[in-house]
């Protein structure tokens, strides 16, 4: 297999680089042939998204989709490049579709990064064509996509959006299809515009722009400078998730295991008992019986505590950007230099519930103890310190290449990029967990001598083990935070710090030509090599990491922010190589053709990629257009496969070593079992490989012309994705292992006394019920946690995940023009999905997620919502200066199926329904020499204020999905725009 790659790879290597030979040696031997006629014949001819062979856009084999300025302007979404793609292409659905929504939603960790996937499926995103560097929250093992929120709206052109897989063009990523944003590159003059839209909950956004264009000492320039700043939206100024109950019982005043609670009337037992070396109750049943605790149960108290004041819906985001296309003619007709270069900075905010310390044992005879004995199962948190999430992001990204004509026939382009994203984030209040106990011990008189029961403690300072002690007051662990001395949070309290960063540097180069003249058309071809190198890296504070940097041990100076992130540090390249050639064969066509195919044109392509770690992938691509009698009916099809290589951290990533919540061995084998913590492991795994997909697209267009101004757009699409990376599940393995023995095919996943491979690692399970005598034995088990903790599993990425995909997307458009009335222009664009069955493991049952709603983690797949009938359509109507739409967000009823996607019985998620209006007047200055043009507008999305549909199962956080469904409400807006 891999020599019949390589084969490949130097077939179409070597076919591409020897015609560019063949065409250099002879371009100034080339006679000019037809000169008018290749002059009409270009008129209209462009690079479309899909193809590498210059065509009109009406004529590519594949569906492509533009969403231009005046789309833009009309959707009411002028801003934020995720909800404008979200909203006008419902295929864009799915969890993988996610930005500012992910406040509080951390299985889908973009560090306020916006993410699109069309189909909720791998889905490539380019910038003028060429690729970007993912996302550097992928260094901490965050999600690996490109951030189209570093990409100013207001500078771009037009949005091409390719609805079929791509990889035999572009590569990795295209499985779902391509979005290309192309930025601003013919204009002249300056442009200056300012936005503000408010909503309710002190929501706001604001925006500024200015555009300027023209050509200095032959350089022509088009760059665009922007500001936008949207705030951040509270839980609690939402009803359908505020109050938020039932969530967490590790509240202050919490005690005996949730078991009790502090007296409403009390911020500290202390006000009711003698405390420390005085304390005079034997047990907690005395506290309870002179009023001081009430006996209650988790349950209970979780239901009594409202979480929604202390957490965001949506993130605060202030963005900065620049961005500039320049060009430069050298060589009239003959050769060209071009680039582009953007630059961004953000800052997103969101906010978590406080980060809370449970099991706490408090020893005798401290400061706060009311008990004469130790105090176990305290939970302490300060209400007032949330944990807040700032995330800096940097992005760079320059391009330079030459372009040019070898002859009438043949062109060429090859270009340079390199592109950068940089994420520094901090994350505050977070406990330091070796300062918690020392905190709580006191044993010292406000000048620092030890005395018994002293009411001052001495902490590490500096956040670390080695720095000198400090004095502070002691911390009563049992108070509420009226109760709490802000001194005795001082050197408790601290932030942790993550730096991560992902690069890009890329060569391309390709020509375009004509081969021979065949009766309908001529012969055209495309053919290019590219080569690049991905480089990611992540790293957290020493006291974020997983292992010690000293000993290396996980027992030392680590993972010692309570409710941090843990990263080991990490850095990682990897080159890749590809080559590619795309040929278009017309069978019929205006030259030769006869009824019933007036037009029919065959492509074929292909690609070969190299990677460095990741082997080689071929992919092939195949596909026809087709009309029948005239361009009022035109069929297209392609069949193709793509790929989507696994990412740099799923590959090398460090491990995160950390013990198993007890809950997973009683969820395995029964309540009946008493529920004990292993030493668990996600490992990474060099071993992956490519995830493979094969598509089948056929659709259709038709504009007659009985019905002038009418188009309508059908495609149905057929893609079966396998090999998916994603984890096993610590409750697959131990199941199968119990089940099967040795036989198991994660049998190599567990071991007792160290993790597989490991010195002292040994497997007795080898039969099956094996691991459940072991957890059950009394020499070995039975409850004994000691025995538990000798577990070592590990949850290694593999190749395992599959799914089939089903779907419709649907477009028509009618334009109506009139005399009188102006014109009037109805569309709407829907997507229909009809099967989305995801299979986590082979053999395993699949679960289907077209018409359901779930929230499933990283290995859990490509959940989310995803209603069957997803609809955005419009009414525009415009008359001289004035622009009106009229605009529909329409989802279809689902069922909640919970955060994996399995639990029953279904639970209804309503229909959705949003009407939107804008109103747009251009003003024309009459006898001012300055100003060109003035265009102002105002409008309201979601006119009825609907509210997301409920989905309290599978969006615990938030009780429906903010991310489908926006959690604005009414959003009344209103812009201005001057052209100078």
């Amino acid at each position: 297999m891999r020599s019949r790659k390589l084969i490949s790879f130097g077939v179409v290597s070597t076919l591409a680089l020897s015609i560019s030979a063949a065409l250099v040696a002879n371009a100034h031997a080339q006679e000019k042939q037809g000169t008018e006629k290749e002059e009409t014949q270009k008129l209209g001819e462009v690079s479309v998204t899909g193809s590498a062979i210059r065509t009109a856009p009406d004529e590519v084999v594949v569906p492509v989709v533009t969403i231009d300025a005046e789309k833009i302007a009309q959707s009411g979404v002028a801003t934020n490049a995720l909800e404008l793609l979200r909203k006008t292409i419902p295929a864009f659905a799915g969890r993988s579709n996610a930005g500012d929504s992910n406040a509080n939603n951390n299985n889908q960790n973009t560090a306020g990064g916006s993410q699109v996937q069309l189909r909720n499926l791998p889905t490539l995103v380019l910038i003028n064509g060429r690729r970007v560097a993912n996302s550097g929250i992928g260094g901490i093992n965050g999600k690996n996509f490109v951030d189209i929120g570093q990409i100013p709206a207001q500078a771009v052109d037009r949005i091409e959006v390719l609805a079929d897989g791509a990889s035999s063009l572009y590569g990795s990523d295209a499985v779902g299809g391509v979005v290309n944003f192309i930025l601003k590159s013919d204009y002249e003059g300056v442009t200056a515009g300012a936005r503000w839209g408010d909503a309710d909950g002190n929501y706001s956004q604001r925006s500024a722009w200015l555009t300027g264009g023209g050509s200095f000492a032959g350089v022509k320039v088009v760059a665009t400078l922007s500001a936008n700043l949207s705030d951040p939206l509270a839980q609690d100024t939402r009803s359908f998730t505020s109050p938020l109950y039932g969530k967490t019982s590790s509240i202050p005043g919490a005690v005996g295991g949730a078991g009790y609670l502090l007296n409403g009337g009390l911020y500290s037992p202390r006000q009711n008992n003698p405390v420390g070396a005085g304390a005079t109750a034997g047990s907690i049943n005395d506290l309870v019986n002179n009023g001081t605790y009430l006996k209650t149960t988790p349950g209970e108290i979780a239901a009594g505590f409202d979480i929604s004041p202390y957490q965001t819906l949506l993130m605060r985001q202030n963005k900065l950007a620049f961005t500039a296309n320049l060009s430069k003619t050298l060589i009239e007709d003959k050769l060209e230099a071009f680039g582009d270069v953007e630059a961004s900075s953000g800052r997103s905010f969101t906010r978590w519930l406080p980060v809370a310390a449970t099991g706490i044992t408090v020893p005798t005879g401290v400061p706060y103890n009311p008990l004469t004995t130790p105090f176990s199962g305290v939970a302490f948190t300060y209400l007032p310190y949330t944990h807040n999430f700032y995330n800096d992001v940097t992005a760079y990204r320059a391009t330079a290449g030459l372009r040019g004509h070898f002859s009438e026939d043949w062109s060429w382009e090859a270009a340079a990029v390199y592109s950068r994203s940089n994420l520094e984030q901090t994350q505050t209040n977070l406990i330091y967990k070796p300062n918690l106990a020392k905190a709580i011990a006191g044993g010292f008189d406000a000048n620092g001598n030890a005395v018994a029961g002293g009411a001052y403690s001495k902490v590490y300072g500096g956040y670390s083990l080695s720095g000198p002690l400090v004095l502070q007051p002691a911390l009563d662990p049992f108070a509420r935070a009226a109760g709490v001395d802000p001194a005795s949070l001082a050197n408790l309290y601290g932030n942790e710090l993550i730096n991560a960063s992902s690069q890009l540097l890329s060569f391309d180069a390709s020509v375009n030509g004509k081969l021979f003249h065949l009766p309908a058309d001529e012969v055209e071809i495309a053919m290019g090599v590219s080569g690049r190198r991905e480089t990611l890296s992540g790293r957290a504070d020493a006291n974020g990491r997983v292992t010690d940097p000293v000993t290396g041990s996980t027992t030392g100076n680590d993972q010692q922010w309570q409710g941090g992130t843990f990263a080991d540090p990490f850095s990682r390249s990897r080159n890749i190589y590809g080559a590619f050639a795309e040929l278009r064969v017309p069978i019929t066509g205006k030259e030769w053709n006869f009824a019933g195919a007036n037009a029919l044109d065959l492509t074929l392509a292909g690609r070969e990629e190299k990677y460095s770690d990741a082997g080689s992938s071929f992919v092939p691509k195949i596909g026809f257009r087709w009309e029948p009698f005239d361009k009022q009916f035109i069929v297209r099809s392609s069949y193709s496969k793509s790929f989507s290589a696994p990412s740099l951290y799923a590959m090398y990533g460090p491990t995160d070593t950390r013990q198993v919540g007890a809950g997973v061995i009683q969820g395995v084998f029964g309540a009946n079992y008493t529920a004990m913590p292993f030493n668990g492991e996600d490992g990474n795994n060099p071993s992956l490989k490519p995830a493979k997909s094969t598509s089948k697209l056929l659709g259709f267009t038709v504009r007659p012309n009985f019905v002038p101004g009418l188009s309508v757009a059908v495609d149905y699409s057929n893609i079966t994705l396998k090999g998916f990376a994603g984890g096993i599940g610590f409750n697959t393995i131990l199941t199968s292992i119990n089940q099967l023995g040795s036989a198991s095919p994660y049998f190599a996943n567990l071991a007792i006394d160290a993790f597989p491979g490991q010195t002292g690692a040994t497997q007795p399970f080898t039969h099956p019920g094996d691991l459940l005598a072991f957890l059950t034995s009394s020499a070995t088990g039975k409850g004994d946690p000691n025995q538990a903790n000798r577990l070592y599993v590990i949850d290694q990425f593999r190749n395992l995940a599959s799914l089939t995909e089903h779907s419709f997307t649907v477009s028509a458009d009618y334009t109506i023009p009139t005399d009188h009335f102006g014109t009037f222009r109805l569309s709407t664009a829907g997507a229909v999905f009809n099967k989305f069955n995801f299979q986590p493991l082979p053999g395993g049952a699949y679960i289907e997620y077209a018409g359901h709603t779930n929230n499933a983690g990283a290995s859990g797949g490509f959940g989310g919502t995803l209603p069957k009938y997803r609809f955005y359509s419009t009414l525009n109507w415009s008359d001289g200066n004035w622009d009106v739409t009229l605009g529909n967000t329409y989802s279809s009823a689902a069922s909640d199926t919970g955060v994996n996607g399995t639990s029953t019985p279904e639970i209804h998620v309503s229909s959705y329904v949003a009407w939107d209006l804008r109103v747009g007047y251009d003003i024309h200055p009459a006898n001012d020499k300055q100003i060109k043009d003035i265009k102002v507008a105002v409008g309201m999305n979601n006119i009825a204020n609907r509210m997301p549909p409920l989905a309290p199962r599978a969006f615990v956080d938030n009780n429906a999905d903010v991310a489908t469904y926006s959690p604005l409400g009414r959003l009344t807006y209103a812009s201005v725009e001057v052209q100078f």
